[in-house]
């Protein structure tokens, strides 16, 4: 990669997640050791973080992963607010009512309860809706299932993002979003809102999930 392409990891979680286990204040300690110039933090739910933070040439994007009530998850960039839980529709137009950037997560992964196969997604709302698809994610338990989430992008000519989907820093950074001369938040709504991405990223090793599996199910309890 050019020394002007910065690496992001767009897809994570930390314990303000029902499932995550990295501290949001431990998370510049691990971008830096992982070699990432940022992380989205796409919380279930809600944002974690309300706007972007950037230390040292280092950002935190602020962002959610939503359930939505028909479709199964989108991913919001950029976005300060919960979105109650609606159609898949309503969702995406409540992120970009936000000045929002949508991203759709894992879209061809049949493992997942929402993935958006599962879920039977038409690939018009993905067209009119989505701003860029998921890629590569690092939870995919077989590489074929991003292969096939590139291939819903090209048909539908979709720009493109990676995430480790990390709930634990065993995780974070394995998958990369490239973006080019980045110097503050808004270089990076910028280009991603232009589509200008590149990837790059491997699956992550599936036991590294049952940690975050366990503590899901401790929390639950616990309430």
């Amino acid at each position: 990669m050019a020394d002007a392409l910065s690496p992001f990891d767009l897809h994570s979680h930390t314990l303000y997640s029902k499932d995550g286990m990295m501290k949001p204040s431990s998370l510049f300690k691990w971008m830096a050791r992982r070699g990432l110039t940022g992380v989205a933090v796409t919380e279930h739910e809600r944002p974690s973080f309300t706007k972007p933070v950037h230390i040292h040439g280092r950002f935190i994007i602020n962002a959610c992963e939503f359930k939505t009530s028909d479709y199964g998850e989108l991913i919001g960039l950029f976005v300060s607010e919960a979105v109650p839980s609606s159609s898949f529709e309503h969702t995406a137009e409540k992120i970009h009512e936000q000045s929002g950037i949508t991203v759709l997560p894992h879209p061809r992964d049949p493992v997942r309860r929402y993935a958006a196969l599962r879920r039977g997604l038409p690939d018009a709302l993905i067209s009119k809706h989505v701003d860029l698809v998921e890629g590569i994610n690092s939870r995919c338990v077989l590489p074929i299932f991003n292969t096939w989430a590139q291939e819903l992008a090209s048909k539908l000519n979709k720009p493109m993002t990676a995430g480790s989907d990390s709930h634990s820093f065993l995780e974070l950074g394995h998958a990369k979003t490239w973006l080019r001369d980045i110097e503050s938040p808004s270089d990076i709504y910028e280009e991603l809102a232009a589509g200008r991405t590149r990837i790059t990223g491997h699956i992550s090793f599936p036991l590294w999930q049952l940690p975050t599996n366990v503590w899901q199910r401790v929390r639950r309890l616990a309430r």
